[in-house]
Order: C-alpha cells, then sequence, then structure tokens
C-alpha cells in the first residue's frame, strides 16, 4: 500500500499536537517513526491510522483519499508500545480475534495462529491469560494480533 500524507496536522483544542507535514510511505521499505515524549507520534499514527481526523491536510492511500474513512474500512494493523491485549481473551483467542471477525474457517484460523505463534515462539503460552505473561510474551501476543490480520500497512 501506498500511504501518502498530505500537509497533516492535528489540534486538540488550541494546543498543535502536529505541524503540518507531509511523508510518503512506499511499499517494500520499512519505515521508523522516532522523536522525543510529546514529539506527535501517537497523534501522526491515529491519523494514519483513522482513529482521529486530522485538524488539516489529507490522507492518501493508492491514490485514494481516504482521510474521512474510518479505521474499520482501512487495511492496516498496529501495535503500539503500550501495547493492548483483550484480558479475558486467552493468548489463542487475542491472536484469532481478527481472523474471527472477518469470518475465517475455523480450521484455517488454527492452522494461521499456530504458525504465528510458532514464529513468534508463544506457543507454549496459547491457553494463558494476558495476566499470566511476561512483558515481552505480552508484546508478541499482540504483534501476533496484529500481524494475522496480513494488512496491506
Amino acid at each position: 500500500m501506498h500511504l501518502a500524507l498530505e500537509n497533516i496536522s492535528k489540534k486538540y483544542g488550541a494546543e498543535d499536537h502536529l505541524y503540518p507535514l507531509s511523508l510518503t510511505l512506499v511499499p517494500g521499505t520499512i519505515n521508523v517513526l522516532l522523536g522525543t515524549t510529546q514529539a506527535g507520534k501517537t497523534s501522526l499514527m491515529r491519523v494514519m491510522a483513522g482513529l482521529d481526523k486530522p485538524s488539516a491536510g489529507r490522507v492518501v492511500a493508492d491514490g485514494r483519499d481516504v482521510t474521512g474513512i474510518s479505521v474499520r474500512h482501512r487495511d492496516l494493523a498496529m501495535v503500539y508500545q503500550q501495547f493492548i491485549n483483550y484480558p479475558s481473551f486467552t493468548v489463542y483467542e487475542n491472536i484469532a480475534s481478527p481472523l474471527r471477525i472477518k469470518r475465517v474457517p475455523e480450521a484455517q484460523i488454527r492452522t494461521r495462529v499456530m504458525g504465528m505463534a510458532d514464529r513468534l515462539h508463544i506457543t507454549p503460552y496459547l491457553q494463558r491469560s494476558p495476566a499470566e505473561l511476561s512483558g515481552g510474551q505480552q508484546q508478541r501476543t499482540a504483534l501476533a494480533r496484529a500481524l494475522i490480520k496480513e494488512s496491506e500497512l
């Protein structure tokens, strides 16, 4: 997916969270967003994902303006530094949840979850709850849930 941010800015009330910026993410590249605390990284990611609308500017995916389109209708996955897992789900259920939302057949879900768990070395923890995991295991569970979607971005 080719993603372009065109003159994006974001204000919350009178406070600027993002000053106007433009950037392009192209397929086949690895992009890293670095900055100090309160630099606007999360605000930028929320705009890119469709969780927040920019105060100005456009978000363009594959040549189509998606600025006003909700996150539900964008093909992307994100994992924040403060990762979130569903506390009432097992690790297996956390990883499987995006596939169940898409109504993927259970046999295929099982195959994909087992493969992803194997790649991320969390197979022994599939029946545990997130509260029973170390921080690294929780992070890998959240990463597995994002990766299993096979999103464009």
